[in-house]
C-alpha cells in the first residue's frame, strides 16, 4: 500500500534522485559554459589592455601638437578613458552577479587576473600616468633633444602597437580557432543530436505503439479481471452468504438443542428421579432397617442379658451340680468300695451259709455251742481269707477279733449302709435320668440348631444368589447407560470435530482465495508501478544546448518533449481514472478480511462452546459414576444389613463365644476372619480390625 501511495499520492525516492541527478548535470553543464565564459572574458581582457595601450600610443602623439589647454583635456580625456574598463567589467560581475554564490566564488577563485587582480585595468592607468609625466618632461625639455625624444617615443608607440597588434592577432587567431573548433563540435553535436532524434523518434514511436498495445492489452486484461473480479465477488457474496446462512443455521441448530441430548437429558433426568426415588425408598428401607436393627438390637441386648443371667444361673448350677457330683463322686466311691467289702462278706456268709446248709441244714434249730463253733470256724476262714487277701486283712481282723455286740453294732451299720446305699442308688439313678434327659433335651436342640443352620445357610445362598443377580442386573444396567452416554459424547464430539474441521477448511479456502487475491492484487500494482517506471525512465531528461543550434532543432525538441509529455500525462490520467477501482477493490479486500476476522472469531467461540459442553459432558459422567459408586455401595449395605436381618443370633453368639473361649491364636484368628465374612465387614472395617487387632482385649496377653 506504500508503494500504491507513492505511486499515485506524491513523488518516490526514485523520482528524487533523478531530479538529483538531473540537477548535477545542469550543474555541470553550468560550470563548463561558465568556465568557457571567464576564458573568453580572459581573452577579451588582454585584447582591451592592448587596445588601451594602442590607444594611449595614439593619444599621445597627437598631445604633442596640441597646446596645454588641448593637453589637459586630453589628460582628462585619459583619466575619464580609464574609468571605462571597470565599466565594462561591471558588466560580466553583473552578469556573475546572477549566479549562485558557489558560481561567483568559482570565477574569483579561477579569475585572478579579474578586475580586482593586479593585470587589471590599474596597469593602463599608471600607463597613462607615466604617459602624462613624460609629456610634461618632453615640453619642458630643451629643442636640442626633441628630436631625438620623438624618434624613441615613435619606436616605444611602435613596439607598444606592435605588441598589440600581435597580441589581438594572436588573441583573434585563438579566438577563430576556438569558434571553428566549436562549430565542428557543434555540427557533430548536431548531427549526432539530428542522429539520436531520428533513433529515438523510431523508438518513441515503437516504443509508443508497443506502448500503446500494451496499454490495450492492458485495457482488455484489467476488463477482464475486473469482469473476473466482479464474479468473483459475486461468487464471494453468494459463498459469504451461503456461509451467512450456514452460520446462522449452525447457530440456531446450537441455539436449539439437539434431540438426543434432549432425550439424554431427560433420560438423566428419570435415572436422577429413579435413582433419587430409590435412594429415597431405600434411605426409608435402611431408616425401617435401622429401627427394626435398633429394636433387634435391644431385644438381642436383652436376650442377651437375659441369656447371660440364664449362663450366670446355669454356671451356678454346673457349679453346684459339680460339687454335688464331686461329692457323689466320693460317696459312690465309698459305697462301692463298701459294696465290695459287702459283697466279700456276702460271699463268705453264702459260703459259710452254704456250708453250714450242708453240715446243718437247719440252722435254727442250732443251740448256742454250734454257733460259737461256727463262729470259730467263720474266724478261722476270715483269718485263711486275711492270709490271702492282705488288703483287706484289717478288716478281716476286726471281723474276727469283734466281740458279739459288736456285731450288732455291726449288722445295724450294715442295714444302715444298705439303706443309705438304697438311697444313693435311688438318687443316682434320678441324676442319671436327668442326665439322659437333659442330654436328649441338648441332642434335640442341637439338631433344631443344626437344621435351623441349614435352612439359614440354604436362605443366605439364595439371598447371594439374589444380591449377585441383582448387582450384576445394577452393573448391567449401569454398563449400558454408561456405553450410550459415551456412544452419545463420542458421536457429539465427532459431530463437533467434523463441523470444526468444516468451518476450518472453509476458512482456509476463503484464507486461500484471499491471499490469492492480494497476491493478483499486488502483481497488478506492481505491473502497473512498472508501467508507471518505463514511462519516467523513457522520457529524457531535459538537457539545456551551449549554444544555439538553429530554429529546427528547437522545434525538434519541443515537438519531442511535448509527444513525450502527453504520453506521461495520458498514461496518469489512465491511472487516475483506474485509482477508484483499485481503492474500491481494497475497500472489498479490507471489508472481506474483517468479515473472514468475524468468522474466524465466530469459530472461535463455537470452539470454546463446544469445549465448554464437552468438559459438562465430563463433569456430569464423573458425576454419575460418583453417583453410582454411592448407590452400588448403598445397595451392598442394604444387602449386608438384609442379609444380617435374617442371621441367627443363636448361631453368632455361639461363634462369638467359641472366639472368646478358644486359648490358640490361630484358631481365635480362623474364627475372627469367619465373623468377618458372615457379617459382611466392608475393606475398610477390615483393615481397622487388622490394625487394631495386636492391641485388642481378646489378645493372649490380655487375657
Amino acid at each position: 500500500m506504500e508503494k500504491f501511495g507513492m505511486s499515485f499520492g506524491g513523488t518516490s525516492r526514485k523520482d528524487l534522485l533523478e531530479t538529483i541527478e538531473a540537477q548535477k548535470k545542469q550543474l555541470v553543464q553550468y560550470q563548463t559554459r561558465f568556465r568557457d565564459v571567464v576564458q573568453a572574458y580572459k581573452s577579451l581582457l588582454k585584447e582591451k589592455e592592448a587596445l588601451e595601450s594602442s590607444l594611449q600610443v595614439l593619444t599621445g602623439s597627437s598631445l604633442q601638437v596640441q597646446t596645454g589647454s588641448s593637453l589637459q583635456a586630453q589628460t582628462r580625456s585619459q583619466q575619464a578613458d580609464p574609468q571605462d574598463p571597470p565599466d565594462d567589467r561591471s558588466s560580466p560581475h553583473s552578469e556573475a552577479s546572477t549566479d549562485p554564490p558557489e558560481t561567483a566564488r568559482d570565477q574569483a577563485e579561477e579569475d585572478p587576473g579579474g578586475p580586482g587582480g593586479p593585470g587589471g585595468p590599474p596597469r593602463p592607468e599608471t600607463g597613462g600616468c607615466e604617459g602624462g609625466e613624460a609629456e610634461d618632461q618632453q615640453a619642458a625639455a630643451p629643442g636640442g633633444s626633441e628630436s631625438d625624444r620623438r624618434v624613441a617615443q615613435l619606436k616605444n608607440q611602435l613596439s607598444t602597437l606592435s605588441g598589440a597588434v600581435a597580441t589581438v592577432t594572436q588573441e583573434k587567431s585563438r579566438m577563430e580557432a576556438g569558434f571553428q573548433a566549436d562549430r565542428r563540435q557543434l555540427r557533430q553535436e548536431v548531427e549526432d543530436l539530428q542522429d539520436r532524434l531520428v533513433a529515438m523518434t523510431t523508438q518513441h514511436e515503437a516504443e509508443i505503439r508497443i506502448l500503446q498495445d500494451q496499454l490495450a492489452e492492458s485495457r482488455a486484461r484489467i476488463i477482464t479481471q475486473q469482469h473476473d473480479r466482479e464474479l468473483e465477488q459475486r461468487d464471494h457474496v453468494l459463498q459469504l452468504q451461503e456461509l451467512t446462512r450456514i452460520l446462522q443455521d449452525q447457530d440456531r441448530d446450537h441455539t436449539r438443542p439437539d434431540p438426543r441430548v434432549d432425550q439424554l437429558q431427560r433420560e438423566l433426568l428419570d435415572l436422577k428421579n429413579q435413582i433419587q426415588d430409590q435412594v429415597h425408598s431405600e434411605t426409608k428401607r435402611v431408616c425401617q432397617a435401622e429401627e427394626r436393627a435398633r429394636e433387634r438390637a435391644q431385644a438381642a441386648e436383652l436376650r442377651v442379658a437375659g441369656l447371660e443371667q440364664r449362663l450366670s444361673e446355669l454356671s451356678e448350677l454346673l457349679g453346684s451340680s459339680e460339687k454335688t457330683k464331686q461329692r457323689d463322686q466320693q460317696v459312690v466311691q465309698r459305697l462301692r468300695d463298701r459294696i465290695l467289702q459287702l459283697d466279700t462278706e456276702n460271699k463268705m456268709l453264702a459260703m459259710a451259709t452254704a456250708g453250714r446248709a450242708t453240715s446243718d441244714p437247719d440252722e435254727a434249730q442250732l443251740d448256742v455251742a454250734a454257733l460259737k463253733e461256727k463262729m470259730e470256724k467263720v474266724k478261722k476262714l476270715l483269718l485263711a481269707a486275711a492270709q490271702k487277701n492282705p488288703d483287706q486283712a484289717p478288716l478281716i481282723l476286726k471281723l474276727a477279733q469283734s466281740e458279739p455286740g459288736q456285731q450288732e453294732a455291726n449288722q445295724q451299720e450294715l442295714r444302715q449302709l444298705r439303706d443309705e446305699f438304697e438311697r444313693y442308688k435311688l438318687r443316682a439313678q434320678v441324676v442319671l435320668k436327668n442326665k439322659n434327659a437333659r442330654d436328649g433335651c441338648q441332642a434335640r436342640e442341637l439338631e433344631e440348631v443344626r437344621d435351623q443352620l441349614a435352612e439359614l445357610k440354604e436362605k443366605y445362598i439364595n439371598l447371594r444368589i439374589q444380591s449377585d443377580e441383582a448387582e450384576a442386573e445394577q452393573r448391567r444396567r449401569l454398563e449400558d447407560r454408561t456405553q450410550r452416554a459415551a456412544e452419545l459424547q463420542q458421536n457429539h464430539r465427532q459431530e463437533a470435530e467434523r463441523v470444526a474441521v468444516l468451518h476450518r477448511d472453509e476458512l482456509q479456502r476463503l484464507e486461500a482465495e484471499l491471499h490469492k487475491q492480494r497476491e493478483r492484487t499486488m502483481a497488478l500494482l506492481d505491473e502497473k508501478d512498472q508501467e508507471l517506471e518505463r514511462l519516467r525512465a523513457s522520457v529524457p531528461a531535459p538537457e539545456a544546448p551551449r549554444c544555439s543550434a538553429g530554429d529546427e532543432d528547437d522545434e525538434a525538441d519541443g515537438t519531442t518533449t511535448e509527444s513525450e509529455g502527453d504520453i506521461i500525462s495520458r498514461a496518469l490520467r489512465r491511472a487516475a481514472h483506474a485509482e477508484p477501482t483499485l481503492l474500491l477493490y481494497a475497500e472489498q479486500l479490507a471489508r472481506k478480511e474483517a468479515e473472514a476476522g468475524a468468522l474466524r472469531r465466530h469459530k472461535h467461540q463455537l470452539e470454546e462452546d463446544v469445549h465448554r459442553l464437552q468438559a459438562k459432558l465430563i463433569a456430569d459422567a464423573e458425576r454419575h459414576d460418583e453417583e453410582a459408586a454411592e448407590l452400588r455401595s448403598g445397595l451392598d449395605k442394604l444387602i449386608r444389613d438384609q442379609n444380617r436381618e435374617g442371621a441367627n443370633m443363636e448361631y453368632l453368639k455361639n461363634v462369638v463365644y467359641r472366639f472368646l473361649t478358644l486359648p490358640d491364636a490361630g484358631g481365635r484368628q480362623q474364627t475372627l476372619g469367619a465373623i468377618l465374612t458372615i457379617l459382611h465387614f466392608s475393606p475398610q472395617e477390615r483393615l481397622a480390625v487388622g490394625r487394631l487387632r495386636g492391641a485388642t482385649w481378646w489378645s493372649p496377653s490380655n487375657r
